[in-house]
């Protein structure tokens, strides 16, 4: 009986705590802040959207859950990043429902030279490890953001062409908000800071951003290792070209500890030496809170400008 009563209680706590759970079903179901942020806008609450990764979780090392593959099934549209980022997607057909469209929206956009003058071609990218690269993170080009509420907005009135006029005027809204920030952005640029150099405590996360305004962005890992611990040699290299650029602001990742940069900032201090840390917006993913306040991409990229030009603006 004791069993009996064990097991049965564990199933009426199971089932509250599902309950309690926010659900993950939707009608367009994303793996990643961008294409959600650009989803949302499009549908406004013509259709549900929701997010797979909670607010706040780091997006590389995020697992899979049954609930996400339940809510992956039962959407009209699921759209993930690529293959390189959403590493738990081994073949993005096995895991849809019987009606669910699948967009790699990595595969939904045109690379574009930073001087604006021609196109790359796909075969050019696949050839070139370093084009890889930089378009692992392709949605940090504001430019390429625009493509991709294109992209997105074709598969949105596809499965829902009733509403297309209101999708579209919603697309484009959104659109000239982000293409407003780039034209202004651009031209300060272009006024005097081409080629200025910053230094990110971060991953290699946004050397397309980098490319696109001409800004070198010096990043501590190549690679995604947050946590990882540096070297001695490592911290006094970094720190010391920070110190040789006479810089006294290090961007540093979102949602992410800085112990980088902390550790530089301290070692640092040793020689008097002040650092300012700053958040360098990669748009992986939002807080719990910035999510509740409906904080979209178009305000991170304008933070990301207040931030770059209030270092700029000091040298």
């Amino acid at each position: 009986m004791k069993k009996i009563a064990l097991s049965l209680f564990t199933i009426i706590t199971l089932i509250i705590l599902a309950a309690c759970t926010p659900s993950k079903k939707a009608d367009i179901v994303t793996t990643m802040f961008p294409q959600y942020d650009f989803a949302r806008h499009i549908v406004g609450d013509k259709m549900s959207v929701s997010l797979l990764i909670p607010p706040g979780a780091e997006v590389h090392s995020y697992e899979v859950t049954s609930r996400d593959l339940v809510a992956i099934q039962s959407s009209k549209l699921f759209i993930f990043t690529s293959l390189d980022i959403d590493q738990w997607i081994k073949d993005p057909a096995a895991i849809a429902g019987p009606d669910t469209v699948v967009m790699n929206l990595s595969e939904h956009y045109h690379p574009t030279e930073h001087d604006h003058d021609h196109e790359l071609s796909s075969s050019a990218l696949e050839d070139d490890d370093h084009d890889h690269d930089i378009y692992l993170h392709y949605w940090v080009d504001p430019l390429i953001a625009i493509q991709l509420i294109d992209a997105i907005l074709d598969q949105i009135i596809a499965i829902d062409p009733q509403h297309e006029t209101e999708y579209r005027a919603n697309a484009l809204a959104y659109q000239t908000s982000i293409d407003e920030l780039h034209a202004s952005f651009d031209a300060y640029m272009q006024d005097g800071h081409l080629d200025k150099t910053i230094y990110f405590a971060g991953h290699n996360a946004l050397s397309l951003f980098g490319e696109r305004y001409h800004l070198n962005i010096v990043s501590l890992f190549e690679g995604f290792k947050p946590d990882a611990d540096l070297t001695s040699s490592e911290l006094i290299l970094f720190a010391n070209q920070v110190r040789q650029a006479n810089t006294n602001i290090l961007y540093i990742e979102e949602l992410v500890q800085p112990k980088a940069a902390l550790q530089i900032q301290s070692e640092l201090l040793r020689s008097n030496y002040q650092l300012t840390l700053k958040v360098l917006h990669g748009y992986h993913n939002i807080t719990k809170q910035e999510m509740e306040d409906r904080v979209t991409y178009s305000d991170l990229f304008s933070n990301n400008i207040e931030a770059i030009m209030w270092a700029l603006n000091q040298s």
